[in-house]
């Protein structure tokens, strides 16, 4: 098992490095659909594999200067508390849901056909316009926290989307400062996947045995997908990785 589970994990990494994108939404499918590991657990695992992963990237972004602490103060206000809220709908589900663990596969299938069509959507439509100034100060206060609070509640109940969801909501607020968006999204990321991991991790819900081999393929994976991005084509590889979410999500209904 543990060959194809850092085979696995290396080109989690490799994505990762490539798109700032993709991790949970990729993992957490394979954990279940490959390795047979509980939804439940495989929430869990993922999370605490993501969060010493996104530590490690938050590092590099903050040494660079390209994180918004204004902005991941004002998602943490909402995505805390939702990631709490979202964990502890998934550990108390089995107290008042028959199929649990059923539920759970069939949101994390839910979730990815919703980040799949947002990066479709991105593909096609590509337009650049900017919101009007009011809209944009709305987007930039209360907007961030309700927006923080749905990706906190999603990412706590299913692990997916502290990237995916939140990357196009940041890169409106930065139109004209990606690294400053994918900056503040890896810092924040990095905290509520922590703060989220260790409500499942007081559960139980975590296979151990597991995060050492997430980790000895991931890191190098990251490390070679940062290495070749700036030569591979960014279309291709974003329809390719919707094509993916996309089929997994439609699999895991």
């Amino acid at each position: 098992m543990h060959l194809p589970l850092i085979l696995m994990s290396f080109g989690v990494g490799v994505l990762i490095g490539l798109t700032s994108m993709g991790g949970a939404a990729l993992m957490a499918p394979f954990l279940i659909l490959v390795l047979g590991v509980r939804p439940t657990a495989a929430v869990g695992t993922d999370l605490v594999y993501g969060a010493i992963t996104k530590m490690v990237g938050a590092w590099a972004h903050w040494s660079q200067g390209s994180v918004d602490m204004r902005a991941v103060k004002r998602l943490a206000m909402g995505s805390i508390p939702g990631g709490l809220v979202g964990s502890l709908a998934v550990i108390l589900m089995p107290r008042v849901v028959h199929d649990s663990e059923r539920v759970v596969e069939r949101a994390i299938g839910v979730l990815l056909v919703i980040v799949a069509l947002i990066l479709i959507a991105r593909l096609v439509l590509r337009f650049r316009a900017s919101p009007r100034a009011e809209t944009l100060a709305f987007l930039k206060g209360p907007g961030t926290v309700i927006w923080g609070a749905v990706v906190g509640f999603c990412v706590g109940a299913t692990s997916v989307g502290s990237g995916s969801l939140l990357a196009p909501f940041l890169l409106i607020l930065f139109a004209s400062n990606s690294a400053r968006a994918v900056g503040t999204d890896v810092c924040h990321a990095a905290l509520l996947v922590s703060v989220t991991g260790m409500a499942h991790v007081v559960s139980g819900n975590v296979e151990w045995h597991l995060i050492p081999w997430l980790l000895a393929g991931a890191i190098p994976g990251v490390l070679a997908g940062s290495r070749i991005a700036p030569r591979v084509p960014e279309t291709p590889l974003r329809a390719g990785l919707a094509a993916i979410l996309l089929v997994t999500g439609i699999r895991m209904l």
